[in-house]
């Protein structure tokens, strides 16, 4: 058994407490904590209970490093979870089931869902880069969410609407380009977006049209460039 003979309060970390035991400092706590389990000056612990304490405490600290992860923006579950198992240097790892208690905690205080992230991504994408429902898939799989969930997210359907979007984004940096060097550069711009090359050839010509009329547009766009 050992006796806790001080809870100091941290002077730079407002509740936060630093536990001793039998003298000497054993490791910090929340000051919540210490309320939830009654902990005080003379009572003795064993070896369990403060395994116990020091594990509520790693795991309120895995809780606050997901908080500050997720502050930003939205993230899916297993970026989270990528994030706090993560090695760091001098710390050895967390816990693995610690994780899922925080993850599954986050969830119930729906602070993270896998559908609410997905329509995130999505619409910030179209809204500053839009690109095809392919590529927003890749995207989205790429951050762990699962296919069911990026196919109700996305939709192929409005690929070509998108790709109008992304192409009008870049008509002030070809303005001054003839059809064939416009035709080429925007084209290249869409495939890069993850567009098909009927999306992209056909978007190219409308904006072309758009703002330059039909001229130029009469050759055969399928014949290789010069």
């Amino acid at each position: 058994m050992a006796k806790i003979t001080a809870l100091e309060p941290q002077e730079r970390r407002p509740g936060r407490y630093n536990l001793y035991l039998d003298g000497r400092f054993a490791f910090a706590l929340d000051g919540a904590l210490l309320v939830a389990e009654g902990i005080a000056v003379g009572d003795e612990v064993d070896e369990a209970a403060v395994e116990r304490l020091q594990a509520n405490e790693d795991e309120r600290k895995l809780f606050d490093a997901a908080l500050r992860f997720l502050a930003p923006r939205p993230r899916s579950r297993a970026e989270v979870r990528r994030r706090l198992l993560a090695p760091r240097r001098n710390t050895p790892p967390p816990d693995a089931d610690a994780v899922e208690r925080v993850l599954t905690r986050l969830a119930d205080l729906n602070m993270l869902n896998d559908q609410d992230f997905a329509a995130f991504w999505v619409e910030n994408r179209e809204r500053f880069s839009p690109r095809s429902a392919r590529a927003l898939g890749q995207e989205l799989r790429q951050r762990g969410v699962d296919r069911e969930t990026v196919a109700a997210a996305t939709d192929p359907d409005q690929d070509e609407e998108l790709a109008l979007a992304a192409g009008r984004q870049r008509l002030r940096a070809l303005a001054n380009l003839d059809y064939e060097a416009f035709r080429t550069k925007l084209g290249q711009f869409l495939l890069r977006r993850g567009f098909s090359y009927t999306v992209a050839r056909t978007v190219t010509r409308q904006l072309w049209e758009e703002t330059h009329g039909a001229d130029g547009t009469d050759r055969d766009e399928d014949a290789p460039d010069e």
